[in-house]
C-alpha cells in the first residue's frame, strides 16, 4: 500500500491538464487565427472561424452572411492589409458565448477605393460543435480626432 500511493499520486498529476484554458484565452486563439486567414486570404481556413448564422456589419452599415464575406476575400473584392489592435477586451458570458470589444486600425483596398481608418468594434463568438466561431460582429469608424486649441 506504501508503494501504491506514490504512484497513484504521480498518475493524478500526470492526468491533471497542466494549464487550463480559459473562454478568454481560446477566443484570443480563435480570433487571432480569423485576423491572419483575412490578412492572407485563406478563405478556407476563414470560413472554419466563422459560423454559418454569421453576420458581418461594416462602417459603411452594409452587412454581409458568411459566404458573401467568403467570396469577397476568395476573389480580393476585399483585401486586407494591416489589423491592427489598439485596445481588446473579451469578456465571458458563458462557456460557450464570449463577448470581443475595442478598437483596431484598418489598412484594406476594396477595388480602387483604400482605407486606413480606426474603427471601433463589438464580436460575438459562440462555441459551436466545440469550435469557437465569430457569430456576430459589428464595426463604426471613428472619427479623426478634434483638436481644440486654446482662444486668444
Amino acid at each position: 500500500m506504501r508503494r501504491l500511493l506514490p504512484t497513484l499520486a504521480l498518475l493524478l498529476l500526470i492526468a491533471l491538464p497542466l494549464r487550463a484554458v480559459s473562454v478568454e484565452e481560446e477566443v484570443r486563439i480563435a480570433d487571432t487565427a480569423r485576423v491572419l486567414s483575412t490578412l492572407r486570404g485563406d478563405a478556407d481556413r476563414l470560413g472554419r472561424l466563422l459560423s454559418d448564422s454569421l453576420i458581418y456589419g461594416h462602417v459603411n452599415g452594409g452587412a454581409q452572411t458568411k459566404e458573401v464575406l467568403l467570396a469577397a476575400v476568395r476573389t480580393n473584392r476585399i483585401k486586407y492589409e494591416a489589423y491592427d489592435y489598439l485596445e481588446k477586451k473579451i469578456t465571458r458570458v458563458s462557456d460557450d458565448l464570449a463577448v470581443m470589444t475595442g478598437r483596431v486600425q484598418l489598412k484594406a483596398t476594396a477595388g480602387k477605393e483604400h482605407a486606413d481608418y480606426a474603427v471601433r468594434f463589438l464580436a460575438v463568438w459562440r462555441r459551436e460543435a466545440g469550435e469557437w466561431r465569430l457569430f456576430a460582429y459589428q464595426s463604426c469608424k471613428l472619427s479623426d480626432p478634434v483638436v481644440v486649441s486654446a482662444g486668444k
